[in-house]
This record gives structure tokens, sequence and C-alpha cells, in this order.
């Protein structure tokens, strides 16, 4: 349980995008969990709703127990979808309450900077710039990308193959900006193996989904993006731009279109803001 626990925090850091506020209290929330489970082997619908009552005989808000819910959801559904478990003991359960936040998107002149911050001096750097220009090029989940091969991205077709979740393929569109990119990085490893990493730590080695966090902190200080929160943009400056929502479904590789919606309420809420500051009567 405690390696699971560890397996998915370093997700939720690295690829969820979750603040380091809501990664605290998830840790904290998974100990309690862990430790009202004691010896216990497996878990059932039973244990959980067990301990939904325990919060609540304890006196705990709604709030709190509503977000306990969720951090449990969310954590069996990671183990489902990295195939550490085969069961989701929470799927049967209504949620307290309907819990639900919306991602931080950073902006176009955002993502420009933070690309534009890497120095092209250096082979990590170009390497950088090339791992930087696909997520926001392709909307890849950080996963995705680090385990995209040499013989995935076609060049002359200007796509990119990726394995998704539950092993589902899909080809996306490469840009120009990141085509230029990764013909550099590839250059500079001298027309690497097909099976090699697509992009390779300088020891020709797959990055990991940290290694990829820190090095967004590294070049975006405080204020960076998570590596999901560039997969956000992604969806968000297409959808601003016209694209239409079942495209960018297609790109992403969600499942439902309802995973899509969200972000027709981002885009909603920026063109609320631009009506509240510029019609005369708002």
């Amino acid at each position: 349980m405690n390696d699971a626990v560890v397996e998915f925090l370093h997700w939720a850091d690295a690829e969820a995008g979750l603040s380091a506020n809501t990664l605290a209290a998830y840790r904290r929330d998974l100990a309690d969990f862990t430790s009202f489970l004691g010896k216990r082997r497996g878990t059932r619908p039973s244990h959980v709703l067990a301990y939904l009552g325990a919060l609540r005989r304890a006196g705990r808000a709604e709030s709190t127990i509503a977000r306990r819910f969720a951090c449990l959801r969310s954590f069996y559904r990671f183990l489902n979808a990295e195939g550490l478990a085969t069961e989701d003991p929470t799927e049967i359960i209504e949620a307290p309450r309907r819990w639900r936040t919306l991602p931080r998107v950073p902006s176009k002149d955002e993502v420009r900077l933070l690309i534009e911050s890497i120095p092209q001096e250096t082979l990590r750097g170009r390497r950088d710039r090339a791992l930087f220009e696909l997520l926001y090029a392709t909307g890849a989940r950080v996963s995705e990308l680090t385990g995209a091969l040499v013989r995935d991205y076609h060049a002359d077709l200007e796509v990119l193959r990726l394995r998704g979740k539950g092993g589902k393929e899909r080809v996306v569109p490469v840009g120009r900006s990141a085509r230029d990119a990764v013909k550099t990085h590839l250059g500079d490893r001298n027309e690497p193996a097909p099976e090699a990493p697509l992009v390779a730590s300088l020891r020709g080695r797959p990055l990991t989904r940290d290694r990829v966090l820190r090095l967004l902190r590294e070049y975006g200080g405080d204020n960076a993006p998570s590596p999901h929160g560039l997969r956000h943009a992604f969806a968000t400056h297409l959808l601003g731009e016209g694209a239409d929502l079942r495209a960018i479904q297609e790109l992403l590789g969600h499942a439902n279109l309802s995973t899509t919606q969200k972000y027709t309420q981002l885009s909603l809420e920026k063109l609320m803001a631009v009506y509240d500051s510029a019609h005369p009567k708002a």
C-alpha cells in the first residue's frame, strides 16, 4: 500500500499538476485511510463506506469528507490505469458532494517565454527545447511522450504516434516549431536507433516524470506550469482559436467527450472576464 501511495503522489505531482497544498492534503488523507485499514487485506467498497462513516462520526465537515473521497477515487483510478490494481472499491460509491477543480492554464505568452528561456548552446538545452515543444504541440501526457520511441515519429508525415491509457494508440500532428526542435535533438544523437526514446537523457535513456517536472521548474521557476499544464494549454488554446471540441477529444485521447468539456468552461470563464471588462453595461 505504501509503495502504491508513493507512485500515486509522484504521478499527481509530475503529471496531474496538483498544487503543493493539494499534494500535502492527499498525502495526509492517504496516510489516514491506510491507518484506518490497518491490517485488512485488500480494500472493498464496504471499507471505504466505513471510513466515510467514521469521518462523519468524528464531526468532519462535508467538504473534508468530499475531498478525502475524491482523493481515494483518484488513487484507485490511478492504480487501475497503471495496472497496479484490478478493482476500484470507490467505483460504485456515490460521491458525498460534487467535487471539481479547474486546472490552471498557462497563457500563450507564458508558454512562449518558457520555451524561449531554454538556452540552445548545449545538448541538454536543445533536448529540453524538443521536450517542451512536443508537450505543447501534441497535448501528450508526460508518460505518453517519455514512452514515445524514435520509430513513432514520422517527420515526413508530420505526426507522432502516442500510446495512451489502456494501451490505446492515437496519431497526433506535430507543428513546425516542434519538428525543428526534434530534428535538432535527433541530429545531436547521431541518428539513434528506431527503438530508442524519441526524447532521451544525455545517456540515451528515457526521461522520467519527475525529471520532466524538475526541468519545468528549473526553467519556469515557482510559476512554472506542470507537464499536465502544457496539455491543458494545448487544448484550451486550440479551443480558443475555434477548434472543434470533438477534434480536441481525439487529439487528447479522451474516451468520453465529457472529459474534454471542462475546457469549454475554462474558455467561458475567459470570455466572461473579457465581457465584464469591456462591455459598458456589464
